[in-house]
C-alpha cells in the first residue's frame, strides 16, 4: 500500500488514543490489525494489480486466488469469492495493455481455463452469467479500446454449454441485441454477427431450438437488412448484410417479409456484388410457396446480377489500365503474380520455336487470376440459385414445372463458371461476358426511316466497257 493516505491516518488516530490510557490496549490492537491488512491480502489494491499485471500471472502456479477459484468451482461452489475473482482479477485482463499483443489468446484462455472444466451445472451457469454480464458491459463501453470491445463480444459468442459444448443458449439474446444495435461500432456488431451465426447453425435440425433462436435472430437480421447504405457504400454494412442473409434459410422457410428483404438486397445496385450473390443463394435455399415470390422477376434479377458482376470486373480492369497508361506503369505490373514476363522474339527463329516472331504476344492481364476465379464462383452460385445441376432445387422449381428457358439460363451460367475456372484469364472472362450479355435493343436511330426506306438505293457505278476510254 502507498505510505500515507487513510492507513497512515489510522496510525495517527491510534497513537493519540493510546495516550488516553484506558483505551490504550484496545486501540493499540486496532492499529496492529490495520497495519496487517495489506499483508493479509484483503482486497487487490495496487499490490494485487502488480501481482496480476498480465495473464500469465493469473495462470501462474503461485497465484493462490486462481487456485482457490478453480478448487471452488470444481467442487460445485460458485460463491461471492469466486465471483469476485472473475470480476476483479481474471476478466479485467482482457482490457490490460500488457495483454494487448496476445488478446486473442487471453480471450480463449478465459473460456478454456476458467469455465470449460466446471462439471457442476449450477456453478457453470453462474460463472458463465458472470462472464456474460462483464463482457456485455465491456463491449458497450465507449471508453474501452475498440479491439477490447470486439474481443469482449467475440467471447460472448464463444461461451459454451458445459456438457454439450454447444453455444450457450443464454448468449443468443445479447448477441442478437448487439447485431441490431446501430449505435454500436460496426466492428462490435460484426463480432456479434459471428457469434449469432454460430447459434443459428447449432440450432439447425432441432425444432424447438430453431424456433427459439429464430424468434431472437430474425428481428435482428431484418434490422440489418433494412439499414440504409452509407454514402459511397459501406464494406462493413455489406459484410453484415451478407452474413445475416445467409442465416435466413437455416432458420426455416422464408416468410413473405424475410423473402422481400433478401430480394431487395439481391437487386440493390448500391450493395457489393458478393452480398447480392449471397442474397440470391439465400432466397433460392429458403423460399417456398409461402414466400409468395414473383419467380420470373427474381430469376431475371439473378441473371442481371451475373452480367453485372462480370461487367464490374471488366470496368475495374479498364480503370486500372487507364491509370497505368497515364502513370507509365507496364501492363500487369503490381497485380497478383507480378508483371508479365518480357520476351524477346528473334526474327531468325524457326517456326514453332519459343522465339518464333509469328507467335501471339501475351496480352496484358488487368484482371488477376484470383478475380477470375471469384467470378467463376459467383456464376456457379447464381446458376444453382436458378436451378441446381440435378434440376431438383432452385428458384425455377417454385410453382411446379421448370420452364425450359430457366433451365437453359442455369446451364449457360454453369458452363461459363466452368470455363472461367479452367482458364482464369481476362480473355476468358470477357468472352464469357459477351456470351451472357443480352443483345442491345435497337434504338430509333438504328432503324431506317419509312420515307428513306421507300427511296430506292442508288445503283452502283457501272464498270467501264472493256477497252473503253
Amino acid at each position: 500500500m502507498i505510505p500515507g493516505g487513510p492507513f497512515m491516518r489510522w496510525f495517527e488516530v491510534g497513537e493519540r488514543a493510546c495516550r488516553s490510557g484506558a483505551r490504550r490496549r484496545r486501540v493499540g490492537e486496532l492499529v496492529v490489525l490495520v497495519a496487517l491488512l495489506p499483508l493479509a491480502g484483503v482486497g487487490l489494491g495496487q499490490e494485487g494489480e502488480a501481482r496480476f499485471s498480465n495473464w500469465s500471472k493469473v495462470e501462474s502456479p503461485a497465484a493462490e486466488e486462481t487456485k482457490k477459484y478453480k478448487d471452488s468451482v470444481k467442487a460445485g461452489t460458485f460463491d461471492a469469492a469466486a465471483r469476485g475473482f472473475l470480476e476483479e482479477v481474471a476478466l479485467p485482463q482482457l482490457s490490460l495493455e500488457a495483454n494487448r499483443a496476445t488478446i486473442e489468446r487471453v480471450r480463449k484462455r478465459i473460456r478454456e481455463y476458467l469455465l470449460a472444466d466446471i462439471d457442476n451445472d449450477r456453478a457453470a451457469e453462474e460463472a458463465s452469467k458472470t462472464v456474460l454480464a462483464f463482457m456485455n458491459t465491456l463491449a458497450a463501453n465507449d471508453e474501452a479500446e475498440p479491439v477490447v470491445r470486439v474481443n469482449a463480444m467475440l467471447l460472448i459468442g464463444e461461451l459454451q454449454a458445459p456438457k454439450s459444448k454447444q453455444p450457450w443458449p443464454a448468449a443468443t439474446a445479447p448477441l442478437a441485441e448487439a447485431v441490431a444495435n446501430a449505435a454500436l461500432p460496426r466492428a462490435v456488431r460484426i463480432a456479434a454477427c459471428v457469434g449469432l451465426a454460430r447459434h443459428v447453425e447449432a440450432a439447425k435440425g432441432i425444432a424447438d431450438e430453431q424456433k427459439r433462436v429464430a424468434a431472437l435472430a430474425l428481428p435482428a437480421i431484418a434490422a440489418v437488412l433494412a439499414e440504409p447504405v452509407p454514402a459511397g457504400g459501406g464494406a462493413e454494412n455489406d459484410w453484415m448484410a451478407a452474413r445475416c442473409v445467409a442465416m435466413l434459410p437455416v432458420l426455416g422457410p422464408l416468410t413473405p417479409a424475410t423473402a422481400a428483404d433478401a430480394v431487395r438486397l439481391l437487386g440493390d445496385g448500391g450493395r457489393s456484388i458478393n452480398a447480392r450473390v449471397r442474397a440470391a443463394a439465400a432466397v433460392a435455399a429458403g423460399a417456398g410457396p409461402e414466400a409468395k415470390l414473383d419467380k420470373a422477376a427474381v430469376i431475371a434479377a439473378v441473371a442481371g446480377l451475373a452480367v453485372a458482376a462480370l461487367e464490374a470486373d471488366v470496368a475495374a480492369a479498364e480503370r486500372l489500365a487507364l491509370d497505368r497508361e497515364y502513370s507509365g506503369t507496364a501492363a500487369g505490373q503490381g497485380l497478383p503474380g507480378g508483371p508479365l514476363p518480357a520476351v524477346s522474339y528473334d526474327p531468325a527463329s524457326p517456326p514453332g520455336s519459343p522465339l518464333d516472331p509469328t507467335l501471339q504476344r501475351p496480352a496484358a492481364q488487368w484482371i488477376p487470376r484470383e478475380a477470375c476465379r471469384r467470378a467463376a464462383w459467383r456464376l456457379a452460385v447464381l446458376a444453382d440459385a436458378i436451378l441446381s445441376d440435378d434440376a431438383k432445387r432452385g428458384l425455377a422449381t417454385l410453382g411446379g414445372d421448370v420452364v425450359p428457358e430457366d433451365k437453359t439460363l442455369a446451364q449457360s451460367l454453369r458452363r461459363a463458371a466452368l470455363e472461367l475456372d479452367a482458364a482464369p484469364e481476362e480473355a476468358t472472362l470477357r468472352q464469357v461476358l459477351a456470351e451472357l450479355k443480352p443483345p442491345e435493343p435497337a434504338t430509333p436511330e438504328d432503324e431506317p426511316d419509312a420515307a428513306d426506306a421507300a427511296v430506292p438505293a442508288p445503283a452502283p457505278p457501272r464498270a467501264p466497257p472493256a477497252g473503253g476510254r
